[in-house]
């Protein structure tokens, strides 16, 4: 009898779930869809994630010594010294985050004004080739992976990196050969061309360096902007025409319309890319903070110093999220 009871409130119980699927609207739909998408994340987040962060404090806090017989290390407490090492002492790192922090501070705004911009281009329904362009902006995301970036930094061959840099217009490849002017020739020419022009603006001195910094690494931002591109795109293409054309008998202009409609719908996907491009930034290959900590961790075995950079770094890309996220959450608009 018990188990007959069991299985009938089994049974219920998943009726009654059903039901409940049934009974919702669509948008309790949509959050029970999103919360279905975020639990990989949610378990990676607690199984994987944060274990190994806090493995990471712990040896970032402790010598770690290393047992002769090989059986595994032993831990000896030595406190908050290595974080102070890593600031004072170890002066290659600080220059390494320092470069860091300055190039995302640039490549946040350009990339995001860039792919903001392309992605309205793109939306337009009389631009020629809209198709052909949409593809052309988005393969450099799909071709240029950290296998085929390998492909040409880590080749001994002159000639093969050379054909690397020309295919991807790498900037970190230094190739010396034709390849890599080939592959940022046109484009050197473009910078040289706005630093005349900008220069004879009589601009101030900061606003011009950091013009200058971007349009110098224009190839890089192209390379990067094709997830932002296709975020603020499809962020674009889920406003309904209605509303515009509404707007369009009341009398609004497009500028009136750009402000007070478009840019508010897509204000949460601005957050999303700003947050995406940080840490696309960060993790990114190209700069030497990465493989200095992996250099002082494991060739110079020291593993503790090793931790405590690599927190520091991991903190560092919070607060720059948490303070983007603080100063984006002010104009966002999220419909109901």
């Amino acid at each position: 009898m018990q188990k007959t009871a069991k299985k009938k409130g089994f049974f219920v119980s998943i009726m009654d779930y059903i039901l409940t699927f049934v009974k919702m609207d669509l948008i309790e739909r949509r959050n029970l869809a999103g919360y279905i998408f975020v639990i990989p994340f949610i378990i990676g987040l607690l199984l994987v994630f944060i274990p190994a962060l806090w493995q990471t404090f712990i040896f970032s806090i402790n010598d770690i010594v290393i047992r002769s017989d090989g059986t595994g290390y032993d831990l000896a407490w030595y406190g908050f010294g290595y974080y102070k090492e890593a600031f004072t002492v170890d002066v290659m790192f600080r220059q390494y985050l320092l470069e860091t922090l300055r190039d995302m501070c640039i490549n946040l705004p350009v990339i995001m004004i860039f792919s903001f911009f392309m992605a309205i281009m793109l939306n337009k329904k009389k631009l020629p080739g809209r198709t052909l362009f949409r593809v052309i902006f988005f393969m450099p995301v799909i071709i240029y992976t950290g296998v085929a970036s390998a492909a040409g930094t880590t080749s001994t061959s002159g000639e093969m990196q050379a054909v690397a840099a020309q295919i991807f217009a790498d900037p970190s490849i230094n190739a010396g050969g034709s390849g890599m002017k080939a592959g940022v020739a046109s484009l050197t020419g473009i910078a040289s061309g706005v630093k005349a022009i900008i220069g004879s603006l009589r601009i101030g001195s900061w606003l011009m360096d950091f013009i200058m910094l971007s349009v110098s690494r224009l190839e890089w931002i192209i390379q990067s902007s094709g997830v932002q591109i296709i975020v603020f795109l499809s962020a674009l293409q889920s406003i309904s025409t209605s509303i515009f054309e509404a707007a369009s008998v009341e009398g609004l202009t497009g500028w009136e319309m750009f402000w007070k409609i478009t840019f508010p719908m897509i204000s949460p996907m601005i957050l999303v890319n700003a947050v995406y491009t940080i840490v696309d930034t960060f993790t990114n290959s190209r700069y030497q903070i990465a493989s200095y900590i992996n250099t002082v961790s494991f060739s110079r075995t020291n593993y503790s110093l090793g931790s405590a950079m690599s927190f520091i770094y991991f903190l560092c890309i919070m607060v720059v999220i948490g303070v983007i996220a603080a100063l984006c959450s002010r104009f966002m608009f999220y419909q109901e």
